[in-house]
């Protein structure tokens, strides 16, 4: 959670730094869709980072089944 919730507040400042340089100040709304997406953005991130993360723990398993069966 606490990943998430870092990686959420990136996507915030980056969507607002993206807003400040394309987008300017012209709707009110603003706000609320540049935390819209960088909720979705960091949502993805973070799916990614996981999933990145269980491969490597599977290339690990199957290293060291193939170790053992080599043995």
């Amino acid at each position: 959670m606490k990943e998430f919730i870092g990686i959420f507040l990136v996507s915030i400042i980056i969507c607002w730094m993206f807003a400040i340089f394309f987008i300017g100040f012209i709707v009110e709304n603003a706000w609320v869709l540049i935390i819209f997406i960088a909720f979705v953005l960091a949502v993805i991130v973070t799916i990614f980072i996981k999933l990145v993360s269980r491969i490597e723990d599977l290339e690990r398993k199957v290293e060291k089944l193939l170790n053992n069966k080599q043995d």
